[in-house]
């Protein structure tokens, strides 16, 4: 009788013990980067067709500049799959694809970028580069 009570005791200690640490809350390493709690200044919405980022064609290089902004502080990067844009699209009047739109901490509509013309991608990679590390087209920034 006595090894049942034991066993017993030891289970719901054990039991116990996780209820307790479950309650403690993330440790840092679990909560992510400390730079996780900086506001979002900007939110960059991205209309594209996700299969074509590993294309060599314009389209890829808007998606792949916008990727790179992953991981940027106060940064929010939004990937809205062009096949089915849903209300995304009808909200923002998204009617091109690749489109980028750069949003303020509001989500007011700072500038937009339709296309992927050789102007259009130099003047994307100006505005994602003011807002973070420069984006690189080649994917390779993503990677880090």
């Amino acid at each position: 009788m006595k090894p049942r009570w034991l066993i017993l005791a030891a289970v719901l200690a054990a039991v116990g013990g996780v209820l307790w640490l479950k309650t403690m809350g993330p440790t840092p390493t679990e909560a992510g980067p400390t730079d996780a709690a900086q506001p979002i200044t900007a939110t960059v919405l991205l209309f594209a067709d996700p299969r074509e980022a590993g294309e060599n064609c314009g389209c890829a290089e808007v998606i792949r500049m916008v990727r790179a902004l992953r991981g940027t502080p106060g940064v929010r990067v939004r990937e809205i799959d062009s096949r089915s844009p849903g209300d995304d699209a009808r909200r923002y009047s998204v009617r091109t694809s690749p489109a980028v739109l750069i949003l303020d901490a509001t989500g007011n509509e700072q500038s937009r970028f339709e296309g992927e013309s050789p102007a259009t991608i130099a003047a994307l990679r100006a505005a994602l580069t003011a807002l973070g590390p420069s984006p690189d087209p080649t994917g390779a920034a993503a990677a880090r």
